[in-house]
């Protein structure tokens, strides 16, 4: 009999699955109660998009009604998982991302300007305002300048709690009620005219969208996808935090982002991706019994994808726990091995429709900080890959070269 392992992987985080699996591409075990395979590597991400598994009923729901709401499209099958699927791909155009881009490029340039008056910044934290700063007006939510910190305190308290039990949980429930309630009121103000958005605009697509019956989304599934365009946007800043990091620690790459080397830049990005902890872990579930690389999984079974394993990779990534942009310089990367936001196809499949705005996030963050002065006094840069999400234990504490001493 197989043994249940979920307390291994709720103490361990990100390297449960890499080290329970090892080298293979997949691995049987328990978790929650249920028959499961954990997967990894380019053939364990192509299996676990395979249509013969879905995702509704795999996340548990304390983690699944937390982090992404009820009715999310993350926990859609099928047909009525293109027709919501569609609404964000309509969204997240080339055009409508480097919109998002070009804002956050200004934002960033204003706040570096205030940096001057300041003895010291927390990039985490400075990145939290940049990014809600940024997202709010382009999704086409009204946000008072003086409620800006509120609302971004929140969707962070959701990201840091969610996986956590105990106090940061707590938080974490009581900062997304107040989030929906919130967000159910900007639908509602929306849909009676009081509020206005510009078309195109993720408030006016969620107050305005259907469902694959053509009715409008429930109030709360509306809400949610508001809320699903303007969080992982915020997410961003725990990438931006390891990228400071990044930087201190390889200034040779930070000298050539700074004289403009654009390619040496993109690298970087998607080297923070691959190398940082983000995902530990994704849950499928088995539509009727089936072999899963070798394994046999009843109906209702997990297939767990083990995404930090995978990005970890050493046969595809080599000396993969080695920070190296320089992999992603000649251009020859299999998508079923780079991870980071899940695997498949974006417009069929359930890869991230969002990837792109993570990438021009990162991008925008890592070229206004590799061309500013700063200097990283001592501090603890280290994380616990114990904890989901996780990210440097400082925050990254930055002084300006010509700041007071």
């Amino acid at each position: 009999m197989r043994i249940d392992r979920t307390l291994e992987l709720v103490r361990q985080g990100y390297p449960w699955a890499r080290r329970f699996r090892g080298t293979a591409d997949a691995a049987p075990t328990r978790l929650l109660g249920r028959e499961a395979v954990v997967v990894g590597g380019p053939a364990g991400v192509r299996r676990f998009y395979d249509p013969r598994l879905r995702r509704q009923g795999s996340l548990p729901a304390p983690i699944k009604l937390l982090l992404f709401g009820p009715g999310t499209v993350h926990g859609l099958d099928d047909a009525e998982h293109h027709h919501r699927k569609a609404m964000y791909l309509d969204l997240l155009t080339e055009d409508a991302v480097a919109a998002l881009g070009e804002r956050a490029e200004r934002e960033w340039e204003r706040v570096v300007r205030h940096w001057a008056e300041r003895d010291h910044v927390v990039l985490f934290d400075e990145a939290v305002r940049v990014l809600a700063a940024s997202v709010f007006p382009w999704a086409g939510v009204p946000v008072a300048p003086e409620d800006l910190p509120r609302r971004a305190r929140q969707l962070t308290a959701v990201l840091d709690g969610f996986a956590v039990p105990g106090p940061a949980y707590a938080r974490a429930v009581l900062a997304r009620l107040r989030l929906g309630r919130w967000a159910r009121r900007l639908v509602r103000g929306t849909r009676a005219g009081r509020i206005r958005p510009e078309p195109g605009t993720a408030l006016h697509a969620a107050a305005t969208a259907r469902d694959h019956d053509g009715r409008l989304l429930p109030e709360r599934v509306a809400a949610t996808a508001v809320l699903n365009v303007v969080r992982p946007t915020v997410a961003v800043a725990w990438f931006v935090a390891f990228a400071g990091r990044a930087l201190h620690e390889h200034p040779e790459w930070r000298h050539r982002i700074a004289e403009g080397d654009e390619a040496a830049l993109a690298a970087f990005a998607q080297e923070v991706r691959r190398f940082y902890p983000f995902v530990p872990v994704l849950p499928a579930r088995a539509r009727e019994r089936q072999d899963v690389l070798g394994v046999p999984v009843p109906r209702g079974g997990l297939v767990v994808l083990d995404v930090y394993g995978t990005l970890h990779d050493a046969t595809r990534w080599p000396s993969p726990d080695r920070f190296d942009p320089s992999r992603f310089l000649t251009g020859d990367v299999d998508p079923d091995a780079l991870v980071p936001q899940g695997g498949g196809e974006v417009r069929t499949g359930h890869r991230c429709p969002g990837e792109s705005v993570t990438l021009t996030m990162i991008t925008v963050a890592v070229r206004a900080l590799a061309r500013l002065p700063f200097t990283v006094p001592p501090q603890d840069l280290g994380f616990d890959l114990s904890r989901v999400l996780t990210r440097p234990r400082s925050g990254v504490v930055l002084r300006l070269r010509h700041a007071r001493s």
